[in-house]
């Protein structure tokens, strides 16, 4: 138990800080040692559940949360079209290995279906309206968000139909994924607006731990 403390002590920390130095306008470079121990700190996370937990499929969460890693540090040079679309890719990849875990561990459920449609449509009539547009990347960007979608959706269905605290925590975790990404993309194509910045950091790395501490809880 003093473990468990600790951990989220020291990540609550860390991301309390990260949010501070957003509010501050901290550049993506500035905020970078910080924000990769931060992520660093959910990669050491799930490692230890999985070697304590031994469970059949957690190394493929392992190693989705190790890509969401290489997205963070991609996306710390941001500001490189290379390296931003790098990061995409790699929260990409990030979404669909840790959906993968999710039907693997927990099963599907077809009512993630439903706000899985809701959300494709939205993200196609928004676009459509230029409420909001990708410009060049919009290829990469779409393929990302559909995975995000995909991770998200399932994830707000396994909370609402847990029955353990390692399945709330998953489904928790991944929903605050998907809220942080919506986030992430008003704050980037659509209002320059700290606050939104800020919520973004407040739900993605809670997020993460939260899956993270799926496989010790």
């Amino acid at each position: 138990m003093a473990f468990k403390i600790s951990i989220i002590s020291v990540f609550a920390l860390l991301t309390v800080a990260l949010i501070i130095l957003k509010g501050f306008r901290v550049s993506s470079r500035g905020r970078g040692v910080i924000k990769m121990l931060t992520a660093a700190l959910f990669v050491a996370t799930v490692i230890y559940g999985c070697l304590q937990h031994k469970g059949k499929y957690d190394f493929v969460l392992v190693i989705g949360l190790c890509f969401a890693f290489l997205g963070d540090l991609f996306l710390v040079f941001m500001d490189k079209r290379a390296l931003f679309i790098a990061g995409v890719l790699s929260f990409a990849a990030a979404s669909s290995t840790i959906f993968c875990y999710a039907v693997l561990e927990y099963g599907f459920n077809y009512w993630a279906l439903l706000p899985l449609l809701i959300l494709i449509v939205a993200n196609i009539v928004c676009q459509a309206v230029r409420l909001y547009s990708y410009g060049s990347s919009i290829v990469y960007l779409n393929i990302y968000t559909l995975c995000v979608s995909l991770c998200g959706s399932l994830g707000l269905v396994l909370l609402c139909t847990a029955n353990s605290t390692a399945m709330i925590l998953f489904g928790l975790g991944c929903f605050m994924y998907l809220l942080s990404d919506i986030c992430l993309g008003l704050y980037l194509y659509k209002f320059k607006s700290r606050i939104i910045d800020m919520v973004n950091t407040l739900l993605y790395f809670p997020g993460m731990l939260l899956i993270a501490l799926s496989l010790i809880f």
